[in-house]
């Protein structure tokens, strides 16, 4: 599942992390001697995250469909029309393509 974690919830992991290392520590071996409040408050943010992904990915995927849509309405104009109008439409087509591209890379990034 895609995450999507904001800087203070990362640094609060890493915080949660070294506490219930210490309690797991502090303990002995074959006991789970974590506070549970430590992996409740873990869970949360980390549920969170994933929301926030599964968001950030929908919305990526609507702007990626949205952009073919527009570069394929652009080569339609392209191919219909002549001189400048054929380079003004191959222009725009080609930023078109090039900012799906972008979305695409930027969609990778979450699986």
């Amino acid at each position: 599942m895609p995450t999507s974690y904001t800087g203070r919830e990362k640094r609060r992991l890493v915080w949660l992390g070294l506490k219930a290392g210490k309690q797991s520590l502090a303990g002995p071996r074959d006991v789970d001697t974590i506070d549970d409040r430590v992996k409740r408050e873990a869970d949360r943010i980390e549920r969170r995250a994933e929301e926030r992904g599964a968001r950030e990915v929908t919305a990526l995927q609507r702007r990626l469909t949205e952009k073919q849509q527009a570069a394929a309405t652009a080569k339609a104009a392209m191919r219909t029309s002549s001189g400048t109008e054929r380079a003004a439409a191959r222009r725009e087509m080609n930023d078109h393509e090039q900012a799906a591209r972008r979305i695409e890379r930027e969609l990778r990034r979450y699986k």
